[in-house]
């Protein structure tokens, strides 16, 4: 999942590539050639979490699958939009300001006291 904006990145070219969600879901409605299907029981088989989500899909009826993909797909892309734009607001901001105040009133005074003393 190194890609997070298209999960479903798919690249015939690149090995371990990514299935496409169509053919997915046409491997759980049994829609695919034999070849087809072998290719991806293949694909599965070195997979792990995908695996066991395709397994979790197939207990669920094919028009149900196909929603909950559309939603999770959404969800997913709104919430990584999301965490792009914002921005983490700390308690201890107002900390660092008065931090950096005194850290610059300490050189100042310092300055004047070693200039004094020459």
């Amino acid at each position: 999942m190194s890609d997070k904006n298209d999960i479903l990145n798919f690249d015939e070219n690149k090995s371990g590539s990514r299935i496409p969600e169509d053919k997915l879901l046409a491997y759980l409605e049994g829609k695919l050639a034999p070849d087809e299907q072998h290719e991806i029981e293949l694909w599965l088989a070195e997979e792990g979490m995908e695996s066991d989500a395709l397994e979790g899909l197939k207990a669920i009826q094919p028009e149900e699958a196909k929603h909950s993909v559309q939603r999770l797909n959404h969800t997913l892309r709104k919430t990584l939009l999301h965490k792009k734009r914002s921005r983490r607001h700390t308690k201890n901001d107002h900390l660092a300001w008065i931090a950096i105040v005194v850290i610059l009133l300490l050189a100042v005074v310092a300055y004047i006291v070693i200039r004094k003393s020459i």
